[in-house]
């Protein structure tokens, strides 16, 4: 048996070798390239030819050497990088830090723990395409949201007037009127016929039309002459970058209703009382498709922020949100609270909500609460391989309750 550990970065990776007494075979420094990796793997298969005896670990993430890792056949293991930071300590009491001491640290971690460890496991292709894509699209929203705060602070403080007309710039026709018209006195001096035109064009309600023309006639703010240049070309990069945003996740949102309409659970995970494929495509695929081996809903539920840490030292007790996690999949997953308490007609998690809230629970609390109760009831779904069934799970509940 062979231990691994490596201590990653972005253009280059150090890696300790030892054995199973922890006599430390080789330490190296390798390029973040596929040769590199190459002539590790090839040292390692001259010690340990049986590559599932060579043990790997390395603080988590989702990234190139962890693909590359999980494909040579090597038993892969990802460390929390807090367990790393605080094991650090054994070798450099003092602090500092060595990349190399941490190879070594990350090995040591491995090979004393190897039973408490639980290796990771390679997800099949459709799992590995829809959670790319379900990812992805939260890093775009995540853009397109700090796009439009951005453009929503300019306005607000330079065209106030503009910006009580212009709030939602997910509507086409307020980023066209800002794309032409940028500040409060381009639109007060545009001709008539041309703002009757983008009204008729973009076939706006009579309402708006009422609005829009009553811009028109409120004094601008005062701007002075050596900012306006400046204002009018930074509103127009936002704008082109918010529209390319738009545009992009339109596209992206048609590929990823394929991806999770393909998917082997889709029937399961469509069954849910809601119907955000966003939201479904991050769930299922943060369940992947090896049963197999699935870990507990409760470890679930602890990696993916909704299950409560508790302190306790002495006459002292305190629960505490979990920090460490998943971000994206705790994003979801709170979406799927707040939406089937606040609006699914008959869930369980409206009158859940309610009980807790009267008893003085805090709100985002009981939403964790809420959200840390559909991860137990998601991973027998998933299990099982069976469709949601609200009646089932009220009878479940009535019966735990007698």
């Amino acid at each position: 048996m062979v231990i691994v550990g490596f201590d990653w970065a972005r253009d280059k990776h150090d890696v300790c070798v030892q054995n199973e007494k922890g006599e430390v075979l080789f330490i190296r420094t390798v390029r973040h390239a596929v040769e590199a990796l190459n002539e590790i793997t090839a040292l390692t298969d001259e010690i340990e030819p049986d590559r599932e005896r060579v043990h790997v670990a390395l603080e988590q993430h989702d990234g190139a050497l962890l693909a590359w890792l999980l494909s040579t056949g090597y038993t892969v293991y990802g460390i929390n990088p807090k367990s790393t930071e605080r094991a650090r300590d054994i070798y450099r009491p003092a602090g500092g830090k060595d990349d190399r001491i941490d190879a070594q640290t990350i090995a040591d971690l491995l090979r004393g723990n190897l039973v408490r460890f639980k290796p990771m496991h390679s997800q099949s292709d459709e799992t590995l395409h829809l959670r790319s894509l379900a990812r992805l699209r939260m890093r775009l929203m995540t853009q397109k949201t700090a796009l439009m705060q951005r453009l929503r602070t300019i306005i607000a403080e330079w065209c106030p007037d503009v910006s009580h007309l212009c709030g939602d710039f997910n509507r086409k026709w307020q980023r066209d009127l800002l794309e032409r018209w940028p500040l409060h006195e381009d639109l007060v001096e545009a001709h008539g016929n041309a703002l009757n035109g983008f009204m008729a064009s973009h076939r706006l309600s009579a309402a708006t039309r009422e609005k829009l023309t009553g811009v028109r006639t409120t004094a601008p703010m005062f701007i002075p002459d050596g900012r306006k240049e400046s204002l009018r070309f930074e509103t127009e990069t936002i704008l082109l970058q918010l529209n390319m945003h738009i545009d992009r996740l339109l596209v992206l949102d048609g590929r990823l209703a394929e991806a999770f309409a393909s998917h082997s659970n889709f029937a399961v995970f469509h069954s849910l009382p809601v119907k955000g494929v966003a939201t479904l495509s991050m769930i299922c695929s943060a369940f992947g498709d090896r049963r197999e081996d699935a870990p507990h809903w409760r470890q679930l539920a602890a990696r993916w922020g909704v299950a409560p840490v508790t302190y306790a030292s002495g006459k002292s007790r305190s629960v505490r949100r979990r920090k460490a996690c998943d971000t994206h999949v705790l994003q979801a997953l709170t979406d799927l609270a707040f939406t089937t308490t606040f609006s699914v007609s008959g869930c369980w998690a409206t009158d859940f909500y309610k009980r807790k809230r009267s008893e003085g629970k805090d709100h985002h609390e009981v939403l964790r609460a809420v959200a840390l109760r559909w991860v137990k009831i998601l991973w027998r779904m998933w299990i099982d391989q069976v469709p949601y069934d609200e009646s089932y799970h009220r009878r479940r509940k009535s019966t735990d309750a007698a």
